[in-house]
């Protein structure tokens, strides 16, 4: 009889795609992941095994406890979920580096959007200052900010979740490689698109699930007047450019359909 309910349970699940959202920070993930979910799946996989997601305490605990870089951890909870044979959904803010994107991406269909690289900056940076609460949160002024390692490690952000490179200072020093590693892995990505041209990235979603996804609103920077006099600073504008440079041509060669899926 359980042998029966296996190969039954395993039918069942073989109806549903396999889906990794990749959650690059201040890319509209939560608004995407929600909407992913409930165009794919039955709403009631959130209360089973079935769906999971990059759990942000169990990697901060992982690196309180065993001294690990907590996105390290992260990485090790998503191969746990990409192994496991009942699982079919996950998400989260987690690099999805080429070795792990390579071994899975037969399997499970890899999505994630990318952000235009300097409107993602000024908004991560907006937003961790003015946020309520405290995870990540700063109070420095961005003059400052921008000499900060903190600063070049946001403005590496998709070389780092996709080159396979995670050191800013290594990324630095080969630019062009680094691009190429992470442009080649997102052209194994089943859905990758921007968040200027969402009609796209919905026709394409739609078309690989034959589904109609409703995708809600995002969420909104905690303080629009800082955004703007970030924006309205020349000077500030040209040094956010340069901590961008990699990101740049990276989103570029999403943004001017350069990127094929690999299932296309």
């Amino acid at each position: 009889m359980q042998e029966i309910l296996k190969r039954q349970s395993e039918k069942y699940l073989a109806r549903y795609p396999k889906i990794f959202f990749c959650h690059v920070p201040k890319c509209a993930g939560v608004s995407l992941s929600k909407a992913i979910f409930s165009a794919v799946y039955p709403a009631f996989f959130k209360a089973t095994r079935f769906a999971a997601y990059i759990d942000l305490k169990a990697s901060q605990v992982s690196e309180q406890l065993l001294g690990i870089d907590m996105m390290r951890a992260r990485e090790s909870q998503l191969i746990s979920h990409l192994e496991s044979p009942h699982m079919v959904y996950t998400n989260g803010h987690c690099i999805a580096r080429p070795d792990v994107v390579g071994k899975y991406y037969k399997h499970w269909h890899f999505v994630t959007v990318l952000r235009d690289p300097v409107d993602r900056f000024i908004s991560e940076y907006v937003y961790n200052r003015y946020k309520s609460s405290q995870w990540q949160k700063h109070d420095s002024d961005i003059s400052v900010y921008l000499n900060s390692d903190a600063a070049l490690t946001s403005g590496m952000t998709y070389a780092r979740y996709f080159s396979g490179i995670t050191d800013a200072n290594a990324i630095a020093e080969r630019k062009a490689s680094v691009v190429d590693a992470a442009v080649e892995n997102l052209r194994r990505f089943s859905v990758c698109g921007t968040l200027d041209n969402m009609e796209k990235w919905e026709q394409d979603f739609n078309a690989r699930f034959d589904v109609r996804i409703a995708i809600g609103n995002r969420n909104a920077t905690p303080n629009k007047q800082v955004y703007h006099d970030i924006v309205d600073d020349p000077q500030l504008m040209q040094c956010i450019r340069n901590l961008c440079d990699v990101d740049q041509r990276i989103y570029d060669a999403v943004k001017t359909a350069s990127i094929d899926s690999h299932a296309a």
